[in-house]
C-alpha cells in the first residue's frame, strides 16, 4: 500500500506541471490577443486610415454671396466663405434663397424680404420731390436722400379736397417705422396719384 502511494507522487507532479503549462499558454495567448487588438485600434490598418482621412479630403471651401432686397427698395449684400462636403450641401443650406449664379466655387443667392430694411425703419420718411413725386427718403425730404420713388401726386386734387394740411405734412416728411405704416401711406396717397405719370422703384 505504501508503494502505491509512493508511485502516485510522480504522476501527480506530472499532471500538475502539465496543467500549469496549459494555463500559461492560455493566459499568454489571451494577453497577446488583447495587445494585438489594442495596437490595431491605435494604429489602424491602411484601409481604416484611408477611411478616416477621406472625409477630410472631401471638404472644400466655397464663396457665397447673399443679396437681400427689401420692400422699401434698399439692398444688402453679405459675402462669406464656408467649408462644405459637396455643392449639394450649399443648396440645402440656402434652399429658401433663389440661385442667381454659380461659377466654380462661387455661389450667388438672392432673397426678397417682405419687410422694411433697418435703414428704412430707423430713418425712413415719405415726402414729395420738387416735381411732386411721392418718394421715400432716408431722413427728412429736405436732405434729398432718395431711397425709393413711386408716383406723381395730383396736388390740385389735394387742394380741391381741402386736404392742404395733409399735403403740407407730406412736403415736410412723414416718418415711418414699420411695414404697416409704409403700406398705409401708399394706400392713402395712392388715391391722389396722377394716372398720367407713374414711377416705381427709381432712385
Amino acid at each position: 500500500m505504501w508503494n502505491k502511494r509512493r508511485n502516485s507522487r510522480p504522476h501527480s507532479f506530472f499532471f500538475g506541471f502539465v496543467s500549469a503549462l496549459v494555463l500559461c499558454v492560455v493566459f499568454g495567448s489571451a494577453w497577446l490577443m488583447v495587445d494585438t487588438l489594442q495596437q490595431m485600434n491605435e494604429d489602424g490598418t491602411p484601409s481604416e486610415r484611408e477611411e478616416l482621412v477621406q472625409p477630410v479630403l472631401a471638404q472644400e471651401k466655397v464663396d457665397i454671396t447673399l443679396q437681400k432686397t427689401y420692400v422699401c427698395g434698399t439692398q444688402e449684400e453679405q459675402k462669406l466663405t464656408k467649408t462644405v462636403s459637396s455643392p449639394d450641401q450649399v443648396f440645402l443650406d440656402y434652399q429658401e434663397w433663389e440661385l442667381v449664379s454659380k461659377e466654380d466655387h462661387h455661389f450667388v443667392f438672392k432673397k426678397l424680404v417682405h419687410d422694411l430694411s433697418p435703414v428704412c425703419k430707423e430713418n425712413g420718411y415719405f415726402g414729395l420731390t420738387k416735381e411732386g413725386i411721392l418718394t421715400l427718403f432716408e431722413g427728412p425730404p429736405q436732405q434729398q436722400k432718395v431711397i425709393q420713388t413711386f408716383f406723381q401726386i395730383d396736388t390740385e386734387r389735394f387742394e380741391s379736397s381741402l386736404l392742404q394740411h395733409d399735403l403740407n405734412l407730406l412736403k415736410k416728411g412723414i416718418r415711418i417705422h414699420d411695414i404697416a405704416e409704409y403700406n398705409s401711406i401708399l394706400s392713402t396717397y395712392g388715391e391722389y396719384s396722377d394716372e398720367n405719370v407713374s414711377y416705381h422703384d427709381m432712385e
